[in-house]
């Protein structure tokens, strides 16, 4: 089993709806090949470097998985005739992957993808720390300011 990343860029104007739906139908493929979908990144809208179907702009996504060589044959059959896809690329990102492994770092992502979901408790600064920050700031104002350092040779920079 070999890992690989395809980057696609979709229309611009295309909905949320219909780009859910597209990144679906592509994850499915990789599933229906016996392939394993590691992950699927929204990149966003972006300037295209030229123009690409009388396109100014695009909608990147990475799909990120592993599998055989049919599951790119596949997918990269239904890239082409797709007239919501403006270009593909795919790289083959390892020789060989260990199942095992890669079920963990989909585990792992997901885990993260919980933590950063979940509201992290910000604590309160109390009265004293307060008063002590505010005492620290009006002390460095208050100090004189100080003439310029000479260099080492005894005279002023100029």
């Amino acid at each position: 089993m070999r890992r690989y990343e395809t980057i696609l860029i979709a229309h611009v104007d295309l909905s949320e709806d219909e780009l859910s739906a597209l990144i679906t139908r592509y994850g499915g493929i990789v599933t229906g090949q016996k392939g394993i979908l590691v992950k699927v990144e929204r990149w966003g809208k972006r300037k295209l470097a030229y123009m690409i179907g009388k396109q100014a702009r695009g909608f990147y996504i990475l799909i990120d998985y592993a599998g055989v060589s049919d599951v790119v044959t596949e997918l990269e059959r239904n890239l082409k005739i797709d007239d919501k896809i403006l270009k593909f690329m795919t790289v083959l990102k390892a020789e060989r992957v260990d199942r095992e492994a890669l079920e963990k770092e989909i585990a792992d992502a997901l885990q993260k993808d919980e933590k950063k979901e979940a509201p992290v408790p910000v604590p309160e600064a109390t009265p004293a720390i307060a008063a002590a920050e505010t005492d620290v700031t009006s002390a460095v104002d208050d100090e004189p300011s100080k003439p310029e350092e000479s260099d080492a040779k005894g005279g002023k920079e100029s």
